[in-house]
């Protein structure tokens, strides 16, 4: 199946320089308005998308959600293991610092494309590790994931908190359950215990 390759960054500079980064390694790709209308059942989609704001990390995990097949390369705003590990648990399949130097963009996508990913050293150990497996880092949830633990922890309901977030309360069921999995808790009362034991509420 054909794949097309989409760029999202809120820089337009940015974004082509992506895209003209692949085009000298023979790759065609996009910068399409809204991600969602891009994608399409006839293709195989690649998104390169850059994740700076707390938007941006939503953006990811419904992109993730939506389409089970999607490629996603994270650009992220910094090089901590803890944000390589937070991109990678939210769904990404790869992630690049966004400095990174162009053959690493170039490389990475076409690993991408031919079903493999390329990670630094110390990310896969940050994975892989026995702390990495037991306890979950304050860098892996993101301040409206916190905020939403804090009001659990006053007895909010889930229903409470779809109002106030903004969603439908299935929807909010299904963030917060995938909340619970990332801090690797088997419920509301386990991720407020962890979370109170880190600290974070």
């Amino acid at each position: 199946m054909f794949i097309r390759i989409a760029v999202f960054d809120p820089l337009p500079l940015y974004r082509h320089g992506i895209i003209a980064i692949l085009r000298e390694a023979g790759l065609s790709s996009e910068a399409p308005e809204e991600v969602f209308a891009w994608m399409d059942n006839d293709h195989f989609p690649l998104v390169v998308l850059s994740l700076q704001a707390s938007d941006d990390w939503e953006l990811l995990e419904r992109l993730c959600r939506t389409r089970s097949n999607l490629l996603v390369i994270a650009l992220l705003p910094d090089d901590a293991i803890a944000t390589h590990v937070r991109a990678l648990a939210s769904g990404a399949v790869a992630t690049l610092p966004r400095e990174a130097e162009p053959s690493a963009v170039r490389a990475t996508v076409e690993a991408v494309i031919s079903g493999r990913t390329v990670l630094p050293i110390g990310v896969l150990r940050g994975l892989t590790s026995h702390d990495a497996a037991t306890t979950p880092e304050p860098a892996l949830l993101s301040p409206r994931e916190l905020e939403w633990l804090r009001h659990l922890s006053t007895g909010a309901t889930v229903a409470d908190l779809a109002e106030r977030a903004g969603y439908s309360e299935r929807m909010m069921f299904r963030l917060l359950r995938d909340l619970y999995k990332r801090m690797r808790a088997g419920n509301r009362t386990e991720a407020l215990l962890l979370a109170r034991e880190h600290g974070w509420i």
